[in-house]
């Protein structure tokens, strides 16, 4: 397929709103594909080349592609930068440039333009893929030219595109529940195949290896898609409860409780002496963890498993778990020796999604609690996280308490019925977590979807954030709150240069009847504290849920904790749902 063909489908994606419609348009060019290319067609739809976890970014600094802009057209850094400012997308700015550039302003070193140069697709990858694999001395220089080359081959609409997949924002609304709708209605002709697509790509993290197999053999070569050692598993997610009562009533009175460690979620994969480390987005941190690496050698009793667990910050002279914020630095990827010394850790595990050679996500909780004993044995870094199976109140207060005790966030409780399999990339009932703030104020991880400029000492920077939540059914995120307090100098200076490459026009995905002064694509999650959950005419978070359909709910005296939430993907944030289900219980008391 040509590029042309594709970013024509991105063009008519851009104009609307609708989702079926959306599915529709992107069905009707994914079934003109062939397999060998399917799977770079998912990845460029999603913006990127790759999956997460292989940790080949494209994104190039936004400076560097004005140099290769420039390049390309003939136009001064300086015109670039006033139309983009203008124009406040990238993408727009260059189709604009290419439009209206003549034959005269071709790059200096190719003379001549290859006229109507049809690239196709698989092309567009490689060149692509060239560029983010280029490293070590000269290698900006030689990104510039490379792109400038084939920015100056290229239609003005495929230059738009390839831009925005360029600085990482394609901003055509399209992610990937809808992509894998899209795939089953291509190749289906109905949406009837997407539950199947889901448990493929929940079991593998790998949207462009299911689409391949979808491709070359239907939906039956997708269903025997597996687990596979190294492509990490999409994580389950908890709901929350407010109470002990609450949560012993959501399992039927009786359930196991763990407690909740407040330090990085890991998923770990070895084989032999190969061993992997996956956060929850899920990136491989392996590199930042030598010493859990290490760990785990002396841990495992068994050769190939997949594992779970929380990696904590640990001090062993005082026995106590730190803070959160001190396990954060050791994801640096350098000084990593120092950081061992300066941040000891511990690893403690809590599921098994892997062992004797086979998976264990349709294996029952408890079972796989047995299983996870058996494979690892405990040693001084290595532990087994705390777990007791109750029926009461009284002994999940006692537990609760114990959680805290020990630098704990709270509990998780866990369904020990028959039905217990580890939901893969699902935010289900069959976890659910109890924490201390639920009693007090109420934290959530929430989306920075907006923002508003400051003013006095923070003029310059951003002063205050629109805050979204993510609703998993609808697909779009409903802001919940504007946060400015709680932010030191340092964090709004880090949250500017996070943020401005970001910024867009109001994101299709955003779901707002609030004006904001900046809109950004919705990817930096923050965790912020409030003090009540009340109803609001202004906020979409629950709105057509609460007793008048117009309302919404929204948090009062919100504050940053000083938590980045660096780990979780925007869709993991906390959805509507549990912030609905937080105000009813709230209510209800």
């Amino acid at each position: 397929m040509k590029f042309n063909e594709l970013s024509k489908c991105y063009f008519e994606l851009e104009k609307t709103q609708k989702k079926l419609e959306m599915i529709d348009i992107l069905a009707d060019t994914l079934k003109h594909s062939v397999s060998d290319e399917i799977g770079k067609i998912t990845f460029l739809t999603l913006g990127k080349l790759y999956p997460d976890f292989v940790g080949i970014k494209l994104m190039l600094a936004e400076k560097m592609v004005i140099k290769a802009l420039s390049l390309a057209t003939g136009t001064s850094e300086k015109s670039i930068m006033n139309t983009f400012e203008e124009i406040g997308d990238l993408g727009k700015t260059t189709h604009q440039l290419l439009e209206k550039k003549s034959q005269t302003s071709l790059l200096s070193f190719t003379q001549t333009k290859e006229e109507d140069k049809e690239y196709e697709i698989s092309e567009v990858w490689e060149i692509l893929d060239k560029i983010a694999k280029m490293s070590g001395e000269g290698s900006a220089d030689k990104k510039i030219k490379t792109l400038a080359g084939l920015i100056s081959k290229v239609k003005p609409l495929e230059a738009r595109f390839i831009i925005r997949i360029v600085i990482g924002q394609l901003r055509i609304g399209i992610e990937s529940h809808l992509l894998l709708e899209a795939l089953s209605v291509s190749k289906t002709g109905s949406r009837e195949s997407k539950p199947l697509l889901e448990r493929a790509y929940n079991s593998n993290a790998d949207i462009g290896f299911v689409a391949e197999q979808l491709y070359e053999g239907g939906i039956e070569a997708v269903k025997q898609i597996e687990v596979r050692l190294f492509n990490p598993i999409r994580v389950m997610l908890a709901q929350r409860v407010s109470s002990s009562e609450e949560l012993l009533e959501k399992f039927g009175g009786k359930c196991s409780l763990e407690y909740k460690y407040d330090g990085l979620r890991v998923q770990i994969h070895k084989k032999g002496d190969d061993i992997k480390l996956f956060s929850r987005k899920p990136e491989d941190i392996t590199n930042q963890f030598p010493d859990v690496n290490r760990f785990i050698k002396e841990a495992a009793i068994e050769d190939e498993i997949i594992i779970e667990g929380e990696i904590v910050a640990y001090d062993s002279t005082k026995e106590k778990i730190l803070p959160f914020q001190q396990v954060a630095q050791r994801k640096r990827k350098y000084d990593v020796d120092q950081k061992i010394e300066e941040i000891p850790v511990r690893v403690y595990l809590f599921d098994v999604l892997y062992c004797y050679n086979e998976s264990r996500l349709d294996t029952e909780y408890i079972e796989r609690r047995k299983l996870l004993t058996e494979i690892i044995k405990e040693t001084e870094n290595i532990k087994f996280s705390h777990q007791l199976v109750v029926d009461n109140t009284d002994d999940i207060e006692i537990f609760f308490n114990q959680a805290l005790e020990n630098s704990c966030e709270g509990v998780m409780g866990k369904d020990v019925s028959p039905d217990s399999i580890y939901q893969a990339g699902a935010r289900g009932w069959n976890w659910v977590k109890f924490k201390q703030d639920y009693i007090l104020p109420d934290t959530f991880d929430l989306v920075i979807i907006g923002a508003d400029y400051g003013k006095g000492k923070r003029a310059g920077k951003y002063g205050t954030f629109l805050l979204g939540c993510y609703n998993p059914e609808n697909l779009v995120y409903q802001t919940f709150t504007w946060v400015g307090a709680g932010f030191s100098d340092e964090d709004l200076d880090i949250l500017y240069k996070m943020l401005k490459p970001l910024s867009r026009d109001k994101p299709k995905e955003v779901e707002s009847e609030i004006e904001s002064p900046v809109w950004f694509d919705p990817q930096i999650v923050i965790e912020v504290e409030g003090a009540e959950i009340t109803v609001s005419p202004m906020h979409t978070c629950a709105k057509g849920e609460l007793e008048r359909e117009s309302d919404g709910l929204a948090l009062r005296f919100p504050r940053f904790t000083g938590k980045m939430v660096e780990d979780r993907l925007a869709e993991q944030a906390t959805s509507t749902e549990e912030i609905h289900q937080i105000y009813l219980s709230k209510k209800d008391k």
